[in-house]
């Protein structure tokens, strides 16, 4: 091999790398947002029981004052 063809091949290295990282890194954030999305749905699923709840105590008159 040549000088020049050693000297492309160590410059492509780095930059292909990268883009592999690349790939990588994009597949972990994915499954990071759906385990995010699913606990912020049970969140939000979990506020809605618990006002709905405390909708319903108050029409009985038994909500504990603020």
């Amino acid at each position: 091999m040549t000088d020049a063809i050693i000297v492309a091949i160590i410059a492509g290295v780095p930059g292909t790398l990268a883009a592999l990282l690349g790939v990588f890194n994009r597949a972990k954030l994915g499954q990071v947002s759906a385990q995010v999305d699913g606990r912020l749905t049970e969140l939000l699923e979990l506020t809605k029981k618990t006002s709905k709840s405390e909708g319903a105590k108050e029409q009985r008159g038994t909500a504990e004052p603020l």
